[in-house]
């Protein structure tokens, strides 16, 4: 079923236990969801959001797919077998991400924030969002990112998820919700409404 930006907000909003919204922060894990993020967020008097920048690290072999990612916090997500697949080195890994945060995330820090470090998650309650989550690579990366950095509790809220991403994120956040869990995803744009 497509769904409205409007539907999504509406929908999405109703299912978060609003008790999560206690001493919180809320996180958008990418700028397609800043919307969502700001608008939950207004819907339930957080003051606290910012964006989480997290970029993808591609095959030098294949420049379509993705082999891991890179968070403005330098936690870095690294798929295995894709590395090993593709007999791919921990220098051009660490090189490639050092690159991608000097170019894109440190870039995306000065447009969004004149600069500016993420605001402070440290001992908080964190409600991460992302309209879509296929793999759930970039959510990972999110998750870890918060992890290390001491947060207090990870909730997570997205519009859709594939069946898969959902079963890996129920066993380490503290609470999932989601409107939609899809067993073969297609991508998060296929299930939004036209003219949105």
């Amino acid at each position: 079923m497509k769904l409205s930006q409007q539907e999504i907000i509406y929908k999405l909003n109703d299912l978060i236990d609003k008790e999560i919204f206690k001493d919180s922060v809320i996180l958008s894990v990418n700028e397609r969801s800043l919307f969502l993020s700001r608008e939950i967020g207004l819907k339930n008097g957080l003051i606290e959001g910012d964006i989480l920048f997290i970029e993808p690290i591609f095959s030098p072999i294949n420049k379509e797919t993705i082999i891991g990612n890179i968070s403005e916090l330098k936690e870095m997500i690294i798929i295995e077998e894709f590395k090993n697949s593709f007999d791919i080195t921990d220098d051009y890994i660490y090189n490639e991400a050092n690159r991608i945060y000097e170019e894109k995330i440190i870039s995306k820090m000065h447009k969004f924030r004149t600069g500016e470090s993420i605001i402070s998650i440290e001992n908080k309650n964190v409600l991460l969002i992302d309209l879509g989550i296929n793999t759930g690579l970039t959510m990972l990366n999110a998750i870890k990112s918060c992890i290390n950095a001491k947060v207090f509790k990870i909730n997570v809220a997205t519009a859709f998820i594939s069946k898969e991403a959902a079963e890996k994120l129920e066993n380490i956040v503290d609470n999932l919700f989601y409107i939609q869990k899809i067993e073969d995803y297609v991508n998060t744009e296929f299930y939004i409404k036209e003219n949105e």
